[in-house]
């Protein structure tokens, strides 16, 4: 229970909030690509190449140019939107989703989701929300 003393006059700034859920979303739409798994779901293995070998390192961060795209598009206290992709990542969108990809005939794309609705994002929001108010009830 919150004493009477510490509601009155209190505000709640929403637009801190929207932000503080907005980076939490970017910084866990980046780590998949460190944990190359998304809401605790693995990303499909890559192939092994004609010399019997697996691709090392990480799947999708030759550049890194896919992981950098990733950003919030909008911020406001009602709404959160968060995007990937760019003129030069073009990309973005068929790794997230899975389909077809290349040039020509092309080849089928596994989907090794990066971005979207996650429980884990949510539990995370959840946890920095509830550090965020116990602040500005201290």
């Amino acid at each position: 229970m919150i004493p009477k003393e510490k509601l009155n006059g209190l505000r709640i700034d929403m637009q801190a909030i929207a932000e503080l859920a907005a980076a939490t979303g970017v910084s866990y739409f980046k780590g998949a690509f460190r944990k190359k798994a998304f809401d605790g779901k693995s990303w499909a293995p890559a192939k092994i190449d004609q010399a019997g070998k697996r691709r090392r390192g990480s799947l999708m961060v030759d550049s890194a140019a896919l992981m950098n795209s990733v950003r919030i598009a909008e911020t406001s206290p009602g709404r959160v939107v968060w995007a990937a992709g760019s003129e030069k990542v073009p990309y973005a969108q068929v790794h997230n989703e899975g389909g077809r990809a290349g040039r020509g005939t092309g080849f089928d794309m596994p989907q090794r989701q990066f971005m979207g609705d996650a429980e884990e994002l949510t539990a995370n929001i959840d946890k920095r929300l509830q550090a965020y108010l116990r602040g500005v009830f201290k």
